[in-house]
């Protein structure tokens, strides 16, 4: 009896979804830093007090070595870490974040990214959990006269069925060739969750703003959501994830002109993960805006609601022991590169490219 009972432990131990990766999060539906209500060791991103959640483990993402101003399915950036558990702290760190903070705004100073960064984490639990996180990352090219930096820092906590956390930029730093500078002058971002029954109720803002001296241009953006998000376990090996939202955005930016894009939605998700056997967990969402609006300044053209929206994520882990390989499905078309979603694929699965933003991850 005591010998079948090790056994059934020992199979529902490797049963358990592996936590593991930008791939899993995006097949859910999920930001790939994190999210209020799926169990992840990304979520140590959203919110730092997460490392006491997810220690003890090795993260190695697959990607490119040079960042990228975007990270994703398509040009995946490299990056990976360590994080270990002594006595009653954690410690980590991360390589290779992309940390492109000047993503998405309109002015001069190209949008490359810092080379080298460096995510460094501190955690404990001292019956309410806390946990720092410092972000750091220069690059220089002499012969183009060029250069960007980023520090920021962060920190949250977590008491019981509350989670808090606070980011704060200290700095964000892009000169370009010819003396094009762009500074990042304030970026701050504040999030709380809170968790009952099988939910999880959350609320996000964010705000940034910009400054390019040369042509005294600025921008400034700022978000907010609030929403949430449902697991529920259907059986022993199947998990539904549901989560619905409200997202509000705007930006402003003055070159000369002043211009106000503002746009609301409203997102709903529904993702599934299945224990297909004791080595392969599937998951797939997907997810629509079921409401929006559109106002946008600078392209009139485009007022109304959102475009096309639904889309469809797949993804897989492979499972060996403590270890386990993630990834993306992949798909597309003839000789085009893989997607982002199954939708780019016209419902195609490849198997030249099977799973894409693959990353491997070890627990001990």
């Amino acid at each position: 009896m005591k010998k079948q009972l090790a056994v059934v432990l020992g199979l529902s131990v490797l049963a358990t979804p592996a936590f593991a990766s930008k791939a899993r999060l995006q097949a859910l539906g999920e930001d790939t830093n994190g999210s209020f209500y799926i169990n992840d060791n990304r979520n140590v991103f959203l919110n730092p007090s997460e490392v006491n959640n997810h220690k003890d483990l090795v993260s190695l993402e697959f990607g490119a070595a040079a960042p990228t101003a975007t990270d994703s399915t398509v040009s995946p950036n490299a990056e990976g870490g360590l994080f270990r558990a002594h006595n009653n702290m954690v410690y980590g760190a991360q390589f290779g974040r992309n940390l492109s903070f000047n993503d998405g705004v309109g002015l001069g100073a190209g949008t490359v990214g810092a080379d080298n960064a460096i995510d460094l984490f501190v955690g404990g639990d001292a019956g309410i959990k806390w946990g720092a996180q410092a972000t750091y990352a220069k690059s220089e090219n002499d012969a183009t006269d060029s250069e960007v930096g980023v520090i920021d820092l962060a920190g949250g906590v977590t008491a019981g069925d509350i989670a808090g956390y606070l980011k704060y930029g200290v700095q964000g730093k892009e000169e370009a060739t010819g003396g094009v500078e762009v500074e990042r002058k304030n970026a701050l971002e504040i999030g709380a969750s809170y968790k009952f029954d099988n939910y999880t109720a959350f609320g996000q803002y964010a705000m940034s703003k910009f400054e390019e001296d040369a042509t005294d241009a600025d921008a400034e953006n700022s978000s907010f959501q609030v929403g949430v998000g449902r697991s529920d376990k259907l059986n022993d090996k199947a998990t539904l994830f549901t989560k619905l939202s409200y997202v509000n955005e705007k930006s402003e930016e003055d070159t000369g002109v002043s211009e106000e894009d503002k746009q609301w939605s409203v997102p709903v998700v529904i993702g599934l993960e299945y224990d297909a056997t004791s080595w392969l967990v599937l998951r797939a969402s997907i997810s629509q805006a079921i409401m929006s609006k559109v106002d946008n300044e600078s392209a009139p053209a485009r007022d109304g609601t959102l475009a096309e929206t639904t889309s469809v994520n797949a993804g897989a882990s492979l499972k060996f022991g403590e270890l386990s390989v993630d990834g993306v499905i992949g798909n597309g078309i003839g000789a085009a590169p893989v997607s982002d979603d199954t939708s780019g694929g016209q419902g195609q699965i490849r198997t030249d490219s099977l799973m894409s933003r693959a990353s491997v991850t070890y627990r001990f």
